[in-house]
């Protein structure tokens, strides 16, 4: 089976967890009514899903963050950054204007001077993007939470037989 988006899953999946399994879903807090887009995935369908692909998340660095990021060759996500943030002294810049506050601190010499300038700049912060596999981008999920589900696959009734059911709640 080739791999596929978990989107193409849902519908038919969540018409026969509704028709054969409807005690199951009444069983779900609120008879699944906090949620949306019930659905499953076999542990085959969640290793066919090509976890290799790069997915792009993004955030909002300050400027000392995007300065260790940029040193780092942004090979990953920065150390530190938020999906949103607002206050008084917070300024939020374009990724160009970023850039070339990345290159005024570049030309400052070593010393105080660039102290000074991350001080001046703290709150400064701009949308940042990077790549990443999605099996990294799950982390806990990937690493500890799939090698469990594998497990108790093979332990039991197999890879096509077990159903991870889930949804999203409201």
């Amino acid at each position: 089976m080739p791999a596929r988006q978990a989107s193409c899953l849902s519908a038919p999946h969540a018409a026969y967890l509704m028709t054969q399994h409807p005690n199951t879903v009444s069983s779900w807090p609120n008879g699944g009514a906090n949620g949306h887009s019930h659905s499953y995935l076999t542990p085959r369908e969640l290793l066919d899903y090509d976890w290799t692909y790069n997915v792009r998340p993004g955030g909002l660095p300050n400027f000392k963050e995007w300065v260790a990021w940029s040193d780092n060759n942004k090979a990953k996500a920065p150390d530190n950054y938020r999906a949103a943030i607002i206050g008084c002294s917070i300024r939020h810049v374009s990724t160009g204007a970023m850039k070339k506050l990345l290159e005024q601190y570049h030309t400052l010499s070593p010393d105080l001077k660039r102290v000074s300038f991350l001080a001046e700049h703290a709150d400064t912060y701009a949308q940042a993007t990077w790549h990443l596999p999605a099996c990294a981008a799950t982390g806990f999920f990937w690493a500890e939470t799939v090698p469990v589900l594998l497990h108790i696959a093979r332990s039991t009734s197999g890879l096509d037989r077990m159903r991870i059911v889930f949804f999203f709640n409201n």
